[in-house]
């Protein structure tokens, strides 16, 4: 009898430790089910993960770096710690690196390939996760979602000065892109910086005194293009430019006494290009349609309107204009009343667009070939073999291309066909036509004026002024006074 309850009592036993062991396995099974479907990943889960296939690649495999990536896929973009991207790398040795990356839970791809090793980091020395350190960037920051590029918040880890460093990226409070850095051994905030905006705005230089006075107007604000005619004068831009958008609050201002005051005109969308014609009209050209705007800017006619993006266009100093969208050109010689849609030749992509006073239509392409459009056919244009790779164009009335590549400016007839290479001592930027005035902008700022001159009719270039204050867009000249626009640099600065 005693053996018996003995025997019940051991069997009852048995069957509890069964039935625990049994709720335990079958909760670790859900736990690794609901891991493997969640996936976005934390900064530790994707290093572990990337790890293990680093291990396959060499037993002594270790990190060196690893970051986040942008994606469009549906998830919380960084809200919780986790991302769906991130790419990795790991060494073995001085020369051999491995790059990992990481997508929606599983290895997307791994590169073995050569490169300096920085160092490597302990993973002992990363105790802080990524959703503990965004918490503390909200709260003692409030740091919030990236906007344009690096949207969310992205993480990433290296080595700075030979320490490991985990930086949070998003914006601040008022929409500046920022960074917060922890030391992930104790979670130290260890730096605190964001992008701020300096220079921008328009600025007038009469050059008819010895000593240029120098005009500023709307500091902060992103000007990024004018256009005169007389003493009228149009500007458009960004009232709040960010670092990665210039597009934030757009806005379209016109002047009818060379910028002594501005009418704000009712545009919402981002504007491309805006100028004024010899009947002081106005043209506005935003990513989907061009507009036509009486001499004070109250009355609106759209004379083009397009269901795909304009990509490039150009307008001539009679009011061609040439508008490329969607592989096809669109053209009009009578101000917008009728236009006429041309096929751009198969398999180009088209990187610069020029339209001339006769409706020739000439193309650069993004293989360097120029070509050019006349009576319905076009004809490949034979560039100069010291030009090299052209990498702009600007066409001077009807007579004149010019091209520019990184070693030197070639200007071409199309009367003659000759070709004269442009002498300057300086090193291009930026080609900028108004009407049939050419401006260059070199490295350090110089604007020259380029034009045909002196006793032979020669290509000149006369250097007059050297702009400092911020990065020109645009530039236009009229009466003796040259306009600047000019859209803010940002710079790193500690945040308070």
């Amino acid at each position: 009898m005693k053996s018996g309850k003995i025997l019940i009592y051991f069997l009852v036993t048995i069957l509890i430790v069964f039935s625990f062991f049994y709720i335990e396995i079958n909760s670790e099974k859900k736990t690794v089910h609901n891991e493997s479907n969640n996936k976005e990943l934390t900064l530790k889960e994707a290093i572990y993960l990337g790890l293990n296939r680093a291990k396959t690649w060499n037993k002594n495999a270790s990190l060196t770096r690893i970051t986040s990536v942008d994606e469009n896929l549906e998830g919380s973009k960084g809200e919780t710690g986790k991302r769906y991207n991130w790419n990795m790398e790991f060494s073995a040795s001085n020369q051999k690196l491995l790059s990992i990356g990481i997508s929606q839970g599983k290895i997307s791809f791994s590169r073995e390939h050569v490169g300096d090793n920085n160092g490597t980091i302990k993973l002992e020395d990363i105790k802080f996760d990524s959703p503990y350190l965004l918490n503390i960037a909200k709260k003692k920051y409030g740091l919030q979602k990236g906007l344009d590029w690096a949207t969310g918040y992205q993480y990433t880890l290296d080595l700075i000065e030979g320490k490991p460093s985990i930086t949070i990226l998003g914006t601040d409070r008022n929409k500046l892109f920022t960074r917060i850095s922890f030391d992930p051994k104790n979670a130290e905030v260890t730096d605190v910086m964001h992008k701020v905006p300096h220079g921008g705005g328009l600025y007038t230089i009469s050059l008819n005194s010895s000593s240029p006075k120098l005009l500023l107007n709307e500091k902060g604000r992103a000007i990024k293009g004018i256009s005169t005619n007389n003493k009228n004068l149009v500007k458009w831009g960004d009232r709040k430019p960010r670092v990665f958008n210039f597009a934030v609050q757009p806005f379209v201002e016109l002047s009818g006494n060379s910028g002594k005051t501005w009418d704000k005109l009712d545009f919402n969308q981002n504007i491309l290009n805006a100028w004024i014609n010899s009947n002081n009209e106005l043209y506005v050209a935003t990513e989907s349609e061009i507009l036509r705007l009486n001499s004070s800017g109250n009355k609106k006619k759209r004379i083009l309107t397009l269901k795909t993006k304009i990509e490039k266009m150009d307008y001539s100093q009679n009011n061609n204009i040439a508008v490329l969208s969607d592989n096809y050109i669109y053209t009009t010689n009578d101000d917008g009343e009728n236009w006429k849609k041309n096929s751009v030749p198969k398999s180009l992509s088209i990187i610069s667009l020029q339209i001339s006073d006769k409706g020739t239509l000439i193309l650069l392409t993004n293989d360097w070939k120029v070509i050019l459009k006349n009576h319905d056919k076009w004809i490949h244009l034979n560039l100069p073999h010291k030009l090299g790779a052209p990498s702009n164009l600007r066409l001077i009335g009807d007579d004149y291309l010019v091209v520019q590549s990184e070693q030197s400016i070639w200007i071409h007839n199309l009367k003659d066909y000759s070709w004269h290479k442009l002498e300057i001592n300086d090193q291009i930027s930026i080609l900028i036509k108004k009407r049939n005035n050419l401006f260059g902008i070199s490295e350090n700022g110089t604007i020259y004026l380029i034009n045909l001159g002196g006793d032979n009719n020669e290509w000149i270039t006369k250097s007059i002024y050297k702009f400092k204050k911020g990065i020109i867009t645009d530039l236009d000249f009229t009466h003796n006074n040259l306009f600047i626009a000019t859209v803010p640099d940002f710079y790193w600065e500690n945040m308070n």
